[in-house]
C-alpha cells in the first residue's frame, strides 16, 4: 500500500466489491485517478502515498487550465474519496485532504436539448428505414427499439444498454432500470410507439434463442451494446436529418424538459430519471422558463402592436 497505484487499485477494488458501485461508475474513478498518477509520474514514478501532500494537489489542479471547472471539481472529488476510504479503512494514519477546498467556481449550465423538430425528423428518419421494408434487418429493428427507449423514457445510455431482456415486462408494461448507485426502478411503458418497437425486439432476439439473462440490446457479435455504439447509432441518424449532434444525454435533457413544459409535476420527472434528489431535476424548470421567455417574446400581442 506505499505507491499512490497500489492504494487506487485497492481502492476501486473496494468500490466494487464492498460499496457495489457501477461499471460506469468505477470506469469514471480510475479515468480521473489514473490522470492524478499520470501528473505524478512527472515527479516520482514510485510515488508514495504519504507524500502526497495539498500543495501538490494544488500544482495538480492549477495543471488542469484547459479543462472545464465541472471536470476539476469531479477529480478533486475522486480524489479526496480515495484518501477519506485509506483513512476509514486504517490505510492512512491522517487525511491530508480532509476538509480541502477548490477555489475552482462550477456555473449553473443548462442542459442541452434538442428542438422539437429535430427529434420529430429523428424518429421519423429511423420509423421510414423501419417501414421501408416489408421484414426489417434485426439492425433496424433493434434501431428502432433503442432510439424510441431512449427518448420515450430518458433513461442514461448505461442503463439502455444494462438492459436485459427479462427487465422488459410486457404484461405489465413497465421496464426495470437499474441506476446510479444501484438503485432500482421501473419506468412505464406509456408510448405505442415504444411498446410495438420493443415487442419487435423482443420476438428477434427470442427467436434467435436469447434467454431473459441476455442483452436486449447487442452488436453484430451476439455480445451486449457499448455506450459508444449507442452514440454512434445517433451520430449516424443525426448526420441524416442534417442535424449538428444528437447524443443520448441531449434525448435525455429533450424528454424531461418537454414534459415539465407540458404540465408534468417535477416528482414524476424526478422518478422516471431516476434522480436521488428533485434538487438535480430542478434544473429542467430553468429551461422551461427560458423557453416560456421565448415563446412569450415571439407571439405575445403587445410584440405585435405597432404603437
Amino acid at each position: 500500500m506505499d505507491t499512490l497505484k497500489s492504494a487506487i487499485g485497492w481502492f476501486l477494488e473496494h468500490c466494487a466489491n464492498h460499496r457495489k458501485l457501477s461499471v460506469h461508475t468505477l470506469k469514471a474513478y480510475r479515468h480521473d485517478l489514473e490522470k492524478f498518477c499520470l501528473f505524478m509520474s512527472k515527479k516520482d514514478h514510485e510515488a508514495s502515498i504519504t507524500k502526497i501532500d495539498r500543495n501538490i494537489v494544488l500544482c495538480w489542479l492549477g495543471s488542469m487550465q484547459s479543462a472545464k471547472p465541472r471536470t476539476v471539481r469531479r477529480r478533486l472529488a475522486v480524489l479526496k474519496s480515495l484518501f477519506s476510504c485509506l483513512e476509514r479503512h486504517e490505510k492512512l494514519t491522517s487525511n491530508l485532504l480532509m476538509g480541502f477546498r477548490s477555489e475552482v467556481k462550477v456555473g449553473n449550465s443548462l442542459p442541452r436539448t434538442i428542438a422539437r423538430d429535430t427529434v420529430r425528423q429523428l424518429l421519423r428518419s429511423i420509423r421510414a428505414e423501419h417501414e421501408s421494408n416489408s421484414i426489417p434487418s434485426m439492425c433496424v429493428v433493434q434501431e428502432t427499439a433503442l432510439v424510441e427507449t431512449l427518448f420515450s423514457t430518458g433513461m442514461r445510455v448505461c442503463e439502455s444498454v444494462a438492459l436485459d431482456i427479462g427487465h422488459v415486462d410486457m404484461e405489465r408494461l413497465v421496464i426495470l432500470v437499474r441506476g446510479k448507485g444501484n438503485r432500482e426502478r421501473e419506468i412505464p411503458i406509456v408510448c405505442d410507439a415504444l411498446r410495438e418497437a420493443l415487442a419487435c425486439q423482443l420476438e428477434r432476439r427470442r427467436a434467435n434463442g436469447a434467454a431473459s439473462s441476455s442483452p436486449l440490446f447487442v452488436n453484430r457479435r451476439g455480445t451486449r451494446l457499448s455506450d459508444q455504439s449507442v452514440r454512434s447509432v445517433l451520430r449516424r441518424h443525426a448526420n441524416r436529418i442534417g442535424a449538428q449532434k444528437i447524443t443520448p444525454h441531449m434525448l435525455r435533457h429533450t424528454v424531461a424538459t418537454l414534459l415539465l413544459e407540458e404540465g408534468v409535476d417535477l416528482r414524476n420527472i424526478q422518478r422516471l430519471l431516476g434522480h436521488s434528489s428533485i434538487v438535480t431535476t430542478a434544473i429542467y424548470v430553468h429551461v422551461s422558463e427560458r423557453s416560456q421567455r421565448q415563446v412569450l417574446a415571439r407571439r405575445h400581442p403587445r410584440n405585435k402592436m405597432n404603437i
